[in-house]
């Protein structure tokens, strides 16, 4: 008999996959449409694969879910943070 995988383990196989399957999107050569569509895919599931792979695969949905939002909001204030430092780093290397 099988035994039910908790909801982190089943998310965590889930995005595996999906992340495999935007990755062969992108390598096929046939249509540049079918990579767009893979391209957009990763760039919107790698940030998501930070949070979902920080999860123990043994926690239930509520708090898998609630901890996906916190690790999110970690990564869009580094993402905030990184952009509004650049223009000064970018200043740092310039000779005035």
């Amino acid at each position: 008999m099988r035994t039910k995988k908790s909801f982190g383990a089943r998310l965590q196989y889930i995005w595996i996959w999906a992340l495999a399957i935007s990755l062969l999107l992108i390598a096929q050569t046939f249509t540049h449409a079918i990579y767009t569509i893979g391209f957009v895919a990763l760039c919107l599931f790698v940030p998501l694969q930070v949070a979902i792979g920080n999860i123990k695969p043994e926690w239930g949905a509520s708090k898998s879910l609630a901890r996906i939002l916190i690790y999110l909001g970690i990564v869009a204030a580094i993402f905030a943070i990184s952009i509004a430092i650049t223009p000064f780093l970018v200043n740092l290397g310039r000779v005035n």
